[in-house]
């Protein structure tokens, strides 16, 4: 937000306020001294960036050498005011100073005197290549709140390297400590099937109400621990980790699921967990559909008790993928652009050069 002082004062002289509604990073622009300026509050303090070319007369940017006469210039410039931040370099000033709307704009009309000392080139020429501009009207470019004059080529091409992937700012790829990461997600979503279907679903055996249909949640939960346990070790995304992701996670689902309605069965009917994994007929109660049953020997003790019809055991398994599915498909969504850098994108517009008024010297 910008201070009423500040904005008073700015649009006094001519500067022009600009609205960031979504960001919040409000600012003030204007030609002032011959130079772009922009003016925004930080936290308690005041900022200003002047966008120039300070260059030789070779016309190559200023060396780091007079970039330090005129940062300590500027410190020794400061005056009453509180210098909290200085960068210098050869296209812009930033500083941030804790002072009022008075002491703030005289500082800043020292700032240009010593940029005006120092030759340094305003709203005539490029701040990136340090050209006239020509005919052409000059380009405002707008990004991280600062605001840079620039001529209609470099305007074009900071404007295409700033639509290119910045893959060097990418961690790096780590897929197989994704993959271990993904593996023990997985294995907490098994654990999740085992522990609710061991201890839940007992307590509504004796209820008409079907609490199996409303554990097929778990699917979803799979898919989180999942996604969470490849994100934990691989922060980079890739093009293996939906392949990685999506085949845990179906596989995770199945062995829950199985092995979850295993143990429930188990506990409903009576059996402990060492005399149920010994019964063979056990392991495939729920698969009775689809084995041959002359293939298999049952045990007639486990199909006397089996009371529930073997389709419900498959629509379950259903549900539950198909949870796990809605989860993988929201968690993957957006994966790739999390991963990346997320940089202001520049906003450019032609500038009509229109001085504002040097501030009026009080009374």
């Amino acid at each position: 937000m910008i201070s009423k002082a500040l904005r008073t004062t700015a649009e006094g002289i001519g500067f022009t306020y600009t609205e960031a509604a979504k960001s919040g990073k409000d600012s003030l622009y204007g030609v002032y001294g011959g130079y772009l300026v922009t003016l925004y509050d930080a936290g308690n303090s005041r900022s200003f960036y002047i966008s120039y070319r300070l260059q030789d007369g070779d016309g190559e940017e200023a060396d780091s050498v007079r970039l330090l006469e005129l940062s300590e210039a500027l410190k020794n410039a400061a005056g009453e005011v509180l210098l909290t931040a200085c960068d210098v370099q050869p296209d812009g000033l930033f500083c941030t100073v804790s002072a009022e709307a008075d002491a703030f704009f005289a500082f800043l009309d020292r700032a240009l005197a010593l940029l005006q000392e120092q030759d340094a080139d305003g709203v005539t020429h490029c701040s990136r290549c340090g050209n006239r501009i020509g005919k052409r009207p000059p380009k405002k470019l707008f990004a991280d709140r600062r605001n840079r004059l620039l001529c209609e080529h470099c305007a074009l091409e900071l404007l295409e390297e700033s639509a290119k992937p910045a893959d060097a700012d990418l961690p790096p790829k780590h897929t197989g400590k994704g993959l271990l990461g993904a593996v023990v997600g997985g294995l907490l979503g098994v654990g999740a099937y085992l522990l609710l279907y061991a201890f839940l679903s007992p307590l509504f055996a004796e209820s008409s109400f079907e609490i199996r249909y409303v554990l097929c949640l778990l699917g979803f939960f799979a898919a989180w621990a999942v996604y969470a346990g490849f994100r934990l070790f691989s922060k980079r995304p890739c093009a293996s980790a939906y392949a990685v992701i999506g085949v845990v996670t179906a596989v995770s689902v199945i062995a829950g699921q199985y092995l979850g309605s295993f143990l429930g069965y188990a506990k409903l009917q009576g059996f402990s967990i060492s005399e149920a994994v010994r019964l063979p007929s056990m392991w495939l109660i729920h698969l009775r559909s689809a084995v041959d049953k002359a293939a298999v020997t049952y045990d007639q003790s486990v199909l006397d008790l089996y009371d529930a019809p073997s389709s419900l055991f498959w629509r379950l398994l259903v549900f539950s993928l198909l949870f796990a599915a809605i989860g993988a498909v929201l968690f993957l969504f957006g994966m790739r652009e999390k991963g990346r850098p997320h940089a202001e994108a520049p906003e450019v517009e032609t500038l009509r050069i229109q001085p504002s008024e040097p501030k009026p010297e009080e009374p």
